[in-house]
């Protein structure tokens, strides 16, 4: 979804062929019929910019179908973490969910923080567990309501949710390859999310042969990493030093530019392995 590897990825695109060589099933959803569509062993139309209803639609139907991955989903994802009383679901509460600010239209989400850190049910069925919480959310997306939005016939529909979720589980697992056509809308992080909470609830996760793949030209299309292209970046997503900071030595910027704990701790490293990468003779 959102790409079309054969003509804009075909180095990468040789995989999937092998693949398809070997019995897995390519599907391709999207609005045009390219020559991933005709390469794939199903090709599904949809409306452009209508990803999130179908992938919406793909979750409640795992769901509802009680085809998610049971011990997967327990061990590796937050579903028994149980979110505090002030949260409010958007269908209790005329479509918008707590902590919603009118005047700024924004919102303030500290009513959806967990209850505590340890407040679990492993049952799941706790009423604000977030597994409770995503069935009530998407239970709107039906086979119906992805045909009006979407385009996208009924039973096709169907087709695609029953492969996926029969290809998906225990012994077998199934990816989802996706490019700027997710990205670059103004909904794109909530699309690829959507597209990760699937491969969760599917147990497709870390796992060989599953996750969600961008599809990339080059490193620095995802930002700043390998030829940084943002004014305020140095590769591998450090901060520039500024004089209005107060970064006037390296000892002083790498001390106020480390993040305490956590993976940024490291910055002075990267600092000085980027320093020698530069400057080191030979």
């Amino acid at each position: 979804m959102g790409s079309n590897m054969a003509e804009n990825h075909p180095v990468g695109f040789r995989w999937p062929m092998k693949a398809r060589e070997r019995g897995a099933t390519i599907i391709h959803v999207d609005p045009r019929f390219t020559r991933t569509s005709a390469a794939a062993n199903l090709y599904v139309p949809i409306r452009s910019g209508s990803d999130i209803a179908f992938l919406g639609g793909l979750i409640n139907y795992v769901l509802t179908h009680d085809r998610w991955f049971k011990e997967y989903v327990l061990a590796y994802t937050n579903a028994s973490s149980i979110i505090n009383d002030q949260y409010v679901d958007a269908e209790d509460n005329g479509g918008i969910f707590s902590g919603y600010d009118p005047r700024s239209g924004s919102y303030d989400n500290a009513s959806w923080a967990y209850a505590g850190r340890l407040e679990r049910d492993e049952t799941l069925q706790h009423p604000r567990c977030v597994f409770q919480i995503l069935k009530r959310h998407y239970a709107r997306y039906t086979p119906e309501m992805v045909e009006e939005v979407c385009g996208t016939p009924q039973a096709l529909f169907l087709q695609v949710a029953e492969v996926l979720a029969k290809n998906s589980g225990r012994e077998r697992t199934s990816a989802i390859c996706y490019a700027v056509g997710w990205t670059q809308q103004s909904y794109g992080a909530q699309i690829i999310r959507a597209a990760a909470i699937l491969q969760l609830l599917l147990g497709n996760m870390g796992r060989p042969g599953g996750g969600i793949m961008a599809l990339r030209g080059h490193a620095s299309i995802q930002g700043s990493t390998d030829v940084p292209t943002l004014f305020d970046l140095l590769p591998g997503y450090l901060p520039h030093p500024a004089v209005f900071k107060g970064d006037d030595t390296l000892e002083k910027y790498m001390r106020e530019s480390a993040v305490r704990g956590g993976y940024w701790s490291n910055l002075p490293k990267f600092m000085v392995s980027l320093l020698k990468a530069w400057l080191a003779p030979g």
